[in-house]
């Protein structure tokens, strides 16, 4: 069996009503108020109100989140180093 490489990732949002989200590896968590993912750009977490999981494909790597969008953001690692702990070693 062959594993598929996914080497992008892609996001989509509609009308703050629907998010897409390809690239996805793993879902590490979510409730009502935020999906928080793991995909190949790194962890991505939603912010909303109602968040509901719609559907999810680990085939394809994708992953469709609806109720009402408030943000997408890409969260730096635990253990990466900001701007300033590089600039002051």
């Amino acid at each position: 069996m062959q594993e598929k490489t996914m080497k992008h990732t892609s996001l989509c949002v509609r009308e703050r009503k629907n998010v897409t989200i390809d690239g996805v590896e793993n879902v590490l968590g979510f409730d009502e108020s935020y999906v928080s993912l793991m995909t190949v750009a790194g962890r991505i977490v939603v912010e909303g109100q109602g968040l509901k999981i719609e559907s999810l494909s680990k085939e394809n790597g994708e992953i469709s989140i609806i109720g009402k969008i408030d943000g997408v953001l890409y969260a730096e690692e635990k253990g990466a180093k900001g701007i300033l702990a590089r600039i002051f070693k």
